[in-house]
């Protein structure tokens, strides 16, 4: 009974290495064949990888020089009508605060956002420039190093690059210190709706209401009996 055991034991035994054998050359069979194919693929794809890096397109100038124009010739004019639209704004609304505290006046009106345009007139001229060369030439506009277009260009981006970080948040921090210097308070009374973005700020308290109207010009109105009372917010006699 023993010996009928043991051949048993040896025979699944050998049984199993004849199997691992088997597997093992059919592994490597498998990797003969397929090794190959990796290879072949390898190479297409390096192939097809190469071909692309080395494929550049045309330019957009080089593909439609027509349509180049009309791009350049539409962003020419959209910056000019933004950049005068820009300047008259701030010479409106934003330099006038400096006459307007030191002549006291009762309610200044600080329009915070209004800052930020100083950027958009530092960089429309360049823009302009650009756009009118490109839509002339039908090639951008790249001026050799060293030359004077090329320095106005990048003292133009310089500059419109210190408005947003500097110059505006500087004006807007010196403004409002000035206010508070000069006994001035906020008032959200006199807040228009979905002004958010400005800030109302009065000199005395009586001058906080809410207004049932207001003028072109921003002047609040109360209605007393049946006529407006309007109170002029640029200090003016």
């Amino acid at each position: 009974m023993r010996d009928a055991v043991n051949y048993d034991h040896h025979s699944t035994a050998s049984y199993c290495h004849q199997i691992a054998f088997v597997l093992a050359i059919m592994n490597e069979m498998a990797l003969r064949h397929l090794l190959p194919i990796h290879q072949h693929l390898s190479r297409t794809v390096t192939g097809v990888i190469s071909t692309m890096t080395k494929y550049q397109p045309h330019a957009f100038h080089e593909r439609s020089p027509q349509l180049f124009r009309l791009v350049t010739l539409s962003t020419g004019l959209f910056t000019g009508i933004l950049g005068l639209l820009s300047a008259y704004w701030l010479a409106h609304d934003v330099f006038p605060l400096v006459g307007r505290m030191y002549r006291n006046a009762p309610i200044v009106v600080t329009p915070y956002l209004g800052f930020m345009l100083i950027a958009m007139c530092t960089v429309s001229p360049i823009l302009v420039i650009t756009s009118v060369y490109a839509c002339w030439h039908a090639k951008k506009f790249d001026p050799p190093a060293n030359t004077l277009l090329f320095r106005f260009q990048h003292n133009s981006y310089k500059l419109t690059l210190w408005s947003i970080i500097y110059i505006a948040p500087a004006l807007a921090l010196l403004v409002t210190l000035g206010l508070w210097a000069k006994g001035y308070t906020p008032c959200q009374k006199l807040l228009i709706s979905g002004s958010a973005w400005q800030v109302y700020w009065v000199n005395d308290e009586r001058y906080c209401f809410k207004p049932d109207s207001y003028t072109r010009d921003g002047w609040p109105c109360k209605r007393m009996g049946d006529k407006n009372a309007c109170l002029q917010v640029d200090g003016r006699q």
